[in-house]
């Protein structure tokens, strides 16, 4: 066996780890993304749907970097769907009065109706697919996934 051969053999099972749950994940945030974006009643895209997520305090005012750093997408692409979100009465911007250079932007009612539902949609199908483990696996899962976290935040992209 060769050198790389003997480092993919070594890596092999870690591979095949990520790839399920790579799997687990597309499915996942498929099922949780797709079917809100469909409902005509919303019409948003998933990168729309990505943007409102970044709302964490449906009350609060944001400026784009917080909400760029909440919904892990670059400032340059929060910064265009906060403006598609806007034309579709679901945020609203305005200038800080103190320094017209910084932007806040907040949720409109209509847009926390909009985000009350997409994430009633996810709960639901979190729910369904949570709901066929046992406690004990559901406990499990929730532990991997904190441990996979902790770890993967140490590693520097």
């Amino acid at each position: 066996m060769n050198h790389i051969q003997k480092k993919y053999s070594a890596y092999q099972n870690l591979e095949e780890y990520m790839r399920a749950a790579g799997c687990f994940f597309s499915e996942y945030f498929r099922r949780t993304m797709t079917k809100p974006a469909m409902d005509e009643q919303m019409d948003l895209t998933i990168l729309e749907l990505k943007g409102l997520s970044a709302f964490v305090d449906l009350d609060a005012e944001y400026s784009m970097s917080e909400l760029s750093k909440n919904a892990y997408l670059p400032l340059s692409n929060m910064t265009v769907i906060v403006k598609r979100l806007e034309k579709k009465g679901i945020v609203l911007r305005e200038r800080s009065q103190h320094d017209r250079r910084i932007v806040r932007v907040r949720l409109t009612d209509h847009g926390r109706e909009i985000l009350y539902a997409f994430v009633g949609q996810r709960l639901r199908e979190l729910e369904n697919t949570l709901g066929k483990l046992s406690k004990h696996d559901q406990q499990e899962l929730l532990n991997a996934l904190v441990t996979a976290t902790d770890i993967f935040r140490k590693i520097a992209y």
